[in-house]
């Protein structure tokens, strides 16, 4: 059975339901509306618990051959959840972990990077078989600006719209994934999944206006207006708006770029390309509709 931590996420959804198709999978989620939502997803168990509880990650750990560790994002409790993972998943006997870190978590400046590089370290010092995968920015996060990409034509982004980035889809990962988790020849190893080769965002508006059919253009967000509105209407903690900060800022200077020869060399095949993914998305609007 395949253990997936945080699994009422994006990450966690897209992980279930395509490794459940492979194996039965045991998905531990934090809130209750999640429960049902994974059992569609085909989970064969839903575990109701807290990650920072020693009883809940020890009773999930029960039967369990394979980890995911996905940690709720931008956590403070990262490191912790991390060491308590590691140390159950020892004493349990798994026979593999997957950790899923971050593209570059030796970024110091961006503390949620930081800290998963931290995890790495103990990871390697636990003794346990692993493999970790440092994913680049999910195609999917753009789909936040979905209302405003198609009523207005523009693509809002706090940060220079001319930095450079590498982007994955979700689905390339838990491919990715099932095949990390269910062949032979994966551990000890450290993957940099990343689906596109190096691109701003003025480029993916122009994909958007292509496959759209309308003019698409970028539009910087200054960080003081962004936090403003995220004090105001996103009911964030502090914590994550202050993170959230940091990274833009180094959004702004450096992006954040991979390279699409491991994701190529693990599927066998082209990692989808933007076109495909905002195509994809369209033809989901329509069916909604």
């Amino acid at each position: 059975m395949i253990l997936i931590t945080g699994a009422g996420g994006k990450t966690g959804r897209a992980m279930a339901k395509t490794l459940s198709n492979v194996e039965s999978v045991c998905a531990l989620v934090h809130r209750e509306e999640y429960v049902p939502v994974l059992k569609s997803l085909g989970a064969e168990k839903v575990i109701l618990g807290d990650m920072r509880d020693d009883d809940a990650i020890r009773y999930a750990m029960q039967e369990i051959r394979v980890v995911y560790h996905i940690c709720p994002n931008m956590s403070p409790d990262e490191v912790v959840i991390g060491k308590l993972v590691i140390r159950e998943a020892v004493k349990a006997g798994v026979e593999h972990i997957v950790y899923h870190s971050v593209l570059h978590p030796q970024t110091e400046k961006m503390t949620h990077h930081w800290q998963k590089m931290q995890v790495e370290e103990m990871i390697f010092e636990s003794g346990l078989p692993f493999t970790i995968f440092q994913p680049a920015p999910y195609m999917q996060n753009l789909l936040a600006g979905w209302k405003s990409i198609l009523e207005d034509g523009i693509l809002r982004v706090p940060y220079s719209v001319h930095s450079k980035f590498s982007f994955v889809d979700l689905e390339d990962l838990a491919e990715a994934a099932k095949i990390v988790l269910t062949e032979a020849g994966h551990l000890s190893a450290i993957y940099e999944i990343a689906g596109t080769e190096p691109m701003s965002h003025t480029d993916v508006a122009e994909i958007f206006g292509r496959v759209l059919k309308r003019d698409v253009r970028t539009e910087k967000v200054e960080i003081s207006d962004w936090r403003l509105q995220a004090d105001r209407n996103t009911g964030m903690n502090e914590y994550t708006i202050e993170n959230l900060v940091r990274m833009f800022e180094y959004y702004e200077r450096w992006g954040l770029v991979g390279n699409p020869n491991v994701l190529r060399w693990l599927l066998k095949r082209e990692p989808t390309l933007f076109e495909r993914f905002i195509q994809k998305a369209v033809n989901e609007q329509d069916d909604i509709h």
